[in-house]
């Protein structure tokens, strides 16, 4: 769905360009090297898209007053605005050049759009529309901390009090998970995905009265609040597989999705990503752990998966760059496996009494 991007002056990044994103994409860096920016920025221009198209078929909406929308609560930046948005060492224009390429659902476009870093909540500088997207399309973000414990909350935070904090990655997740489930609603090619994810901690999440969850396990019901943290985490993707709200049709972000989770369970979900890559579903992935980015590595290969892996790192006073490789065909070197390096040399300086 998203086939190509070129950005100058966002946060950190003087510039960035991908020509071709794949199937799967993992960002991995230290902390403070954009991993999470760059993702929040391609879920707000997907995601507009799809907001754009569903809105236009009742009302005449505007698409540059719905994008800087987006953007801002997605962002939800400070109180110099979208401005914030633009890299500071340079304070040049940020310009964002997103390609949308989606063959199954005949789909073609580009957005284009600029501002300064003296813009607060309006972008002037963008297309007046772009095409609109079949319904079948789906955009979702997982951030890292799981919604399902304070669902209600986030949504009473957002929809009734109007109080930033929980931003639009959360809000927009949540409308998705309180979309009714039915017996036999799993589309086909995520029928096995489904299953294997639920057999992980053998089994599921269902929705009660009143928006709240239960982790049911044989004839057992569990709160949320005493559920474990891994199986929310797993809970959040079989519900949206149960209720269609990811489809083989859908762009999928998951901002470190290995975190609470054990690295068994994290390696079966690399591979149930990998699954749903085949069945058609794009998957961008920010993290920092060892597994994941190994697992998917050992999986593109074996697979035969188009995976791509963007190495960002920030020297101190300069701003963010990026390596780009093809875990099919090599492992990159980066700061997760050089830190277990460096671990393993200490063990064995100690070993050695050295």
């Amino acid at each position: 769905m998203i086939k190509s991007l070129s950005l100058q002056n966002f946060m950190g990044y003087s510039s960035f360009k991908s020509k071709e994103f794949a199937p799967v994409n993992v960002i991995i860096g230290k902390n403070d090297t954009g991993k999470t920016g760059l993702l929040k920025l391609l879920y707000a221009a997907a995601k507009t898209i799809d907001i754009y198209s569903r809105r236009k078929q009742n009302e005449d909406i505007n698409f540059k007053k719905l994008l800087a929308e987006k953007l801002f609560d997605t962002y939800q930046p400070g109180k110099k605005g979208l401005g914030e948005l633009v890299n500071k060492s340079t304070r040049e224009k940020l310009t964002v050049d997103i390609e949308f390429h989606h063959s199954k659902l005949n789909y073609d476009d580009r957005l284009h759009f600029s501002f300064g870093d003296s813009t607060t909540n309006t972008i002037i500088d963008s297309q007046e529309s772009i095409n609109s997207i079949s319904e079948n399309f789906r955009c979702l973000f997982i951030p890292a901390k799981e919604v399902l414990t304070s669902l209600k909350a986030i949504r009473a935070t957002r929809d009734n009090l109007h109080i930033p904090g929980f931003d639009d990655t959360y809000l927009d997740l949540i409308r998705a998970l309180v979309i009714p489930t039915q017996k036999g609603n799993i589309t086909e090619e995520l029928k096995d995905v489904n299953k294997r994810l639920e057999d992980l901690f053998e089994g599921h999440i269902e929705q009660g009265t009143d928006d709240d969850f239960l982790f049911k396990k044989g004839n057992t019901e569990f709160q949320m609040q005493l559920t474990a943290e891994g199986v929310k985490k797993i809970g959040i993707l079989t519900t949206l597989i149960r209720n269609r709200q990811l489809n083989a049709n859908s762009v999928l972000f998951l901002d470190e999705p290995e975190t609470t989770l054990h690295p068994e369970a994290t390696r079966e979900l690399v591979e149930m990503l990998m699954l749903m890559a085949k069945s058609g579903i794009q998957i961008f992935i920010a993290t920092h752990n060892y597994f994941v980015l190994k697992q998917l590595y050992l999986s593109a290969r074996r697979d035969n998966v188009n995976t791509n892996c963007y190495a960002l790192s920030r020297e101190k006073g300069k701003g963010i760059e990026y390596a780009i490789y093809d875990l099919k065909n090599e492992f990159p070197e980066n700061a997760i496996s050089n830190e277990a390096i460096r671990m393993s040399d200490e063990e064995i300086k100690l070993d050695l009494g050295i």
